[in-house]
């Protein structure tokens, strides 16, 4: 029970730093987008379905749970409004804060040159590394990047690790999602 009240108080004190990304992409200042969020009732965010930060129990069920769902509902609370969650194509995210279908993305994006030129966002909350998946049969042969050269990829579009693939030379297919391009991978239509 104190583990749980101390992870509340941490989580509260994270939604107040993450209040500048929260309305990135509204297009003016801070203040103007907690009023138009609160004229509204509703904060939107847009995600993506991917365990441990925005994922559901059961497929049946409404409530959005995970480490960034759970912090987007402390948040909207703190503003007095709803959480409202969207699933998202993952390489529209700019698109909709741009045309306020969403409000805010809140999904364990990678914080890179390309996403701070298209959004405003916080300081990081996690440490966040790209990985490659390999079946674990095959994880041994590849523990360097020269030895995954020969590999062929997938990867969420617009992601952190496509940017890394494409920079590496690697050859890849772009996929809609994280979960995806795992399938791609348990499926043998990737490596």
């Amino acid at each position: 029970m104190k583990m749980n009240r101390i992870a509340k108080i941490i989580s509260l004190a994270m939604v107040l730093v993450l209040t500048v990304f929260c309305f990135a992409g509204c297009g003016s200042d801070a203040s103007d987008d907690v009023k138009y969020v609160k004229d509204k009732g509703t904060l939107i965010i847009g995600i993506t379905e991917f365990a441990p930060m925005d994922y559901k129990e059961n497929p049946s069920d409404s409530e959005w749970i995970g480490f960034d769902a759970d912090m987007a509902k402390a948040f909207a609370e703190s503003l007095g409004v709803k959480a409202e969650f969207i699933i998202i194509e993952w390489d529209n995210k700019s698109i909709e804060l741009d045309n306020k279908s969403i409000d805010c993305v809140w999904n364990g994006m990678t914080i890179s040159d390309k996403v701070k030129k298209s959004m405003d966002v916080s300081n990081a909350y996690c440490k966040n590394a790209q990985v490659v998946v390999v079946p674990s049969s095959k994880a041994a042969d590849y523990q360097t990047v020269d030895s995954i050269k020969s590999l062929n990829f997938a990867a969420e579009a617009e992601s952190a690790g496509l940017e890394q693939l494409k920079e590496l030379g690697c050859k890849y297919t772009e996929v809609g999602t994280q979960t995806d391009a795992l399938m791609e991978v348990s499926a043998g239509t990737s490596d």
